[in-house]
């Protein structure tokens, strides 16, 4: 932490700097966001354990919505970004029923392990129709047996409302980049971002299905828009393999509990517990619990070298 003219300036991890007035122990930042137009409003994020620092920007246009720049995310070549349209079930709910949540949360961790990134978060509920004909065309789906798709061309609605333009126009010029990463399985986003003299360099979110109905949406996305994603076959083959491996695991070291000595007993055990804690992770990794570790650690020698230098320093 650096003393500069009564307020100090503390350096956060990816070289991004929030400057905290004379209020310091209050933890409020002095750019904090006001009412009026370019405040600054850097800030610091914490998720799963770890901190990342972050700023928001308006999407300019018509397109409804904030950038959240991590880290010195437009200094990078080739930066992670991800465009990402609003979901209530699937962001807030942690619906089972789509991709949406996942692949927010994969595309979350990839930006924080890298520390940047940039996240464009747009109000696009129901692919731009909103969240009251995605209510209507997912009854009409389950009742129907039909893909949303299909679904919304029922209603009187096109399959895909939205616009990416405002997205590629504040990545182009606001945050003066010509190169991304772009986390998507979705060609249209990667068209857009293109037409904007953008390189886009697209990196596939695969994700895996947690229900039928998510299964079967993901299948549409693939057939009907073109989306980088996996046949529903692999899937569902992926789901019966795991499961049957399983099985033949448990029945394996159940075997050897019973007729096998000891130490094979517990080394069975043991791997059992293995093959389950890799089958189903928890959500937080133990990377992140790693890193975060590391951090806080970092923090607190860092707290005590800074009372140590306000102390001598002001003798």
């Amino acid at each position: 932490m650096v003393v500069r003219g009564g307020a100090r300036t503390r350096r956060w991890p990816g070289d991004a700097w929030l400057r905290i007035g004379n209020s310091c122990d209050t933890g409020v930042p002095a750019g904090a966001p006001g009412d009026g137009e370019g405040v600054p409003n850097a800030h610091v994020l914490t998720r799963k354990g770890a901190e990342i620092p972050v700023r928001v920007l308006p999407v300019p246009g018509p397109d409804s919505g904030y950038a959240l720049v991590f880290g010195d995310a437009e200094k990078r070549f080739d930066p992670l970004v991800r465009i990402h349209s609003r979901c209530l079930y699937g962001d807030t709910l942690q619906s089972d029923d789509c991709d949406c949540g996942s692949e927010l949360d994969r595309a979350m961790d990839m930006i924080q392990g890298e520390g940047a990134g940039v996240l464009i978060y747009l109000e696009q509920e129901g692919r731009g129709a909103g969240l009251m004909v995605k209510a209507l065309g997912l009854r009409l789906t389950q009742l129907s047996n039909i893909d949303t798709f299909a679904a919304y061309r029922e209603l009187g609605y096109e399959g895909d409302l939205r616009l990416f333009g405002g997205a590629a126009e504040l990545l182009r010029r606001e945050l003066g980049m010509d190169s991304v990463r772009l986390l998507t399985n979705n060609p249209d986003k990667v068209v857009a971002l293109r037409n904007a003299g953008i390189e886009v360099s697209p990196v596939a979110l695969h994700t895996r299905p947690r229900s039928e109905w998510a299964r079967k949406y993901l299948e549409a996305k693939r057939i009907q828009r073109g989306h980088d994603l996996l046949p529903r076959t692999v899937w569902v083959r992926g789901a019966w393999a795991k499961r049957t491996s399983l099985a033949l695991l448990v029945a394996s070291a159940g075997g050897a509990s019973i007729w096998a000595e000891r130490e094979i007993v517990v080394a069975s055990q043991f791997l059992i517990l293995t093959v389950f804690a890799a089958s189903y992770p928890v959500r937080t990794s133990a990377r992140f619990r790693t890193r975060a570790l590391l951090r806080s650690t970092a923090n607190r020698v860092a707290a005590r070298y800074d009372r140590w230098c306000s102390e001598n320093l002001d003798r």
